[in-house]
């Protein structure tokens, strides 16, 4: 994403914020989700509304005629606000969308004290979703979405948080080309961010127990000065040790890349 379809996500964002201060944010959440629904399935249209030599009242004039009679008029009008942003690309303005939806989604959770638990449970279904391979296949398959909600309710209904599952399904039915794995680690990244939050990755050779997460997780917050939600994968290849990102800055101290180092060293 180029710098000014950054800047322009920053403000959705706020204007996101601004309106669950005022409103119900999980109508408001999932009428936004409803809405990226329809342009993720309308290149046309979604092109429209992101191309700036369109004036402001005829992308309003478009989002009048598609959702006036299907949202609340709370989601429309901060529709018309993202829309209004400049954009570089289409797929630009569906991410402002997306992520502003599921912000609502994530302070609905917060304002009854359970964005915590949501984390946690759309974490634990990526990692599912990445060991089990039926279960995978099954989600990124051409069957129907009756047969894949089907599958979903059938897995997590009753069992997590409602907001969880309405993650969960947004990301199996608009995928939007990336993996659905994929799209609900970015889904963690913006739960994440509503607490202020950074997700580090972590990646060890062998799982972590609780009090070795513990004791990470507080010696990296103390290091960024922020509290980190630790995002763990294990892989045997990195021979010992742990390799953590935050954002674009990589740790490590894995003695593979202790190796790898050495034989840079030597080649020069």
């Amino acid at each position: 994403m180029l710098q000014s379809s950054r800047n322009s996500l920053t403000t959705a964002l706020e204007q996101a914020s601004a309106r669950i201060e005022a409103g119900d944010p999980a109508a408001l959440g999932q009428d936004l989700l409803g809405i990226v629904g329809v342009l993720a399935e309308n290149y046309a249209l979604r092109r429209s509304l992101a191309d700036a030599a369109l004036t402001v009242d005829a992308k309003n004039g478009l989002l009048d005629s598609l959702f006036s009679s299907v949202v609340t008029a709370d989601a429309l009008g901060l529709a018309k606000q993202i829309v209004a942003l400049r954009w570089v690309r289409a797929q630009d303005l569906l991410t402002g969308l997306e992520q502003s939806g599921i912000t609502c989604l994530a302070a609905s959770a917060q304002a009854r004290g359970a964005l915590g638990t949501v984390e946690e449970e759309v974490f634990r279904f990526t990692r599912l979703l990445a060991a089990d391979h039926d279960l995978d296949r099954a989600v990124e398959s051409t069957a129907g979405l009756d047969a894949k909600f089907g599958l979903l309710d059938a897995l997590l209904a009753g069992k997590v948080a409602s907001e969880s599952l309405s993650l969960v399904k947004q990301a199996v039915a608009h995928p939007r080309g990336k993996r659905v794995v994929e799209v609900l680690e970015s889904y963690s990244a913006v739960l994440a961010a509503r607490q202020a939050r950074s997700v580090a990755d972590v990646t060890v050779a062998k799982p972590l127990d609780a009090g070795q997460a513990e004791k990470l997780a507080a010696a990296l917050g103390k290091s960024y000065g922020r509290e980190l939600a630790l995002n763990v994968k294990v892989d045997p290849t990195v021979v010992g040790g742990v390799r953590v990102q935050v954002g674009d800055e990589v740790i490590s101290s894995t003695i593979q890349d202790r190796l790898a180092e050495l034989k840079r060293r030597l080649a020069s």
